[in-house]
Order: structure tokens, then C-alpha cells, then sequence
């Protein structure tokens, strides 16, 4: 789209696909937590390793909740904006927080306090995603629902995180491409 002073800058659309990838890349950015890098590995150890401990056990219906999480959390990276449209992005939206509020639901009695910060994470991105209805909705919207879902991912990555050791059938993390 050219504009008047005869440049070319992105239309609703193509603010669209790039807020939208904008949204994956922060997802993908180690489930959207900030601060500093990884912390060195240690030294390798000069006494006698013991063994680690089992990995915990979780429930069945707590691994499903969570294998279901991770894959809403992916679809969202793997989300095409301009092909769903406005609709297919409200839908995303609204299946991670439905799968957030299982997994919250399912997590309560070993993550208390980290499921109350995922529940107010996924209340905020309900009330973001509740005005969405149009391309220039969606636009206006990018940064609210870019913090909106990076706020879901952070406040679920320590849940997350425990999960992972005792249910493998947790899909791994998908990061954008290109």
C-alpha cells in the first residue's frame, strides 16, 4: 500500500502477518521468558555420582491437560493469520486459554500458587481476545495480545516445565521458522 508521501508501508494485512509473527517469536523465546541467558552448565562432578531422582508421577488426566496446552501454545506459533483470518486467530486464542483453564483445573493440587498466576494470565487474555471481530480489531489489538499470550506462557512455563520430567506425552515446544 502506498501512502502519501509515495512510500510503501504494510496495509492492515500485512500488519496482520507481522504482528502475528511477532506474537510466534516471543513465544518461541524459551516459552516467552525474559531475562538473562541460560546459566553455564556445571563442572563435571569429582566425587561419585549419585543416582537422580525418579522423575515425578503425575496423574494421566494431568498429562493429557498439559499435552493439550503445549499443543494449543503450538498452534498459535504455527498460526498463519493471513489464511485463518480474524476468526482463526480469535479461535487459537480462545482454545489456548480453554486448554490453559484445563491444565490449571487439572494442576491445582501440586501447583497452587502457580495456577492462580496462570488463571489470572488466561482471564486476561479472555478479556483481550473478547473484543476481537475484525482486521482492524485485530490490528489495534497486536500489542494487547501479544502481552496477552506471553503472559499465558510465562505464568504456565513452571508448571510446564515439572510436567515435562514424569509425562512424555507432552509435545515438545515448536519454535517459528524463518
Amino acid at each position: 500500500m502506498y501512502h502519501a508521501d509515495n512510500t510503501r508501508r504494510p496495509g492492515p494485512s500485512g500488519l496482520a502477518r507481522w504482528a502475528m509473527a511477532a506474537v510466534l517469536a516471543c513465544i518461541a523465546v524459551a516459552g516467552c521468558a525474559p531475562g538473562a541467558a541460560p546459566p553455564p552448565a556445571a563442572p563435571p562432578a569429582t566425587t561419585p555420582a549419585t543416582a537422580a531422582p525418579p522423575p515425578a508421577t503425575y496423574s494421566a488426566t494431568l498429562c493429557a491437560a498439559a499435552a493439550q496446552f503445549q499443543s494449543a501454545a503450538n498452534a498459535i506459533v504455527e498460526l498463519d493469520a493471513t489464511k485463518v483470518g480474524t476468526e482463526g486467530v480469535k479461535a487459537a486464542l480462545q482454545n489456548l486459554g480453554s486448554a490453559g483453564r484445563n491444565l490449571a483445573s487439572e494442576a491445582k493440587e501440586q501447583f497452587g500458587p502457580q495456577v492462580d498466576n496462570l488463571n489470572q494470565a488466561i482471564e486476561t487474555l479472555q478479556v483481550t481476545t473478547a473484543g476481537l471481530s475484525d482486521q482492524n480489531s485485530l490490528s489495534a489489538k497486536l500489542g494487547a495480545l501479544t502481552a496477552s499470550v506471553s503472559g499465558v506462557e510465562q505464568a504456565a512455563k513452571p508448571i510446564m516445565d515439572s510436567i515435562r520430567t514424569g509425562c512424555p506425552s507432552v509435545p515438545p515446544v515448536v519454535t517459528p521458522t524463518g
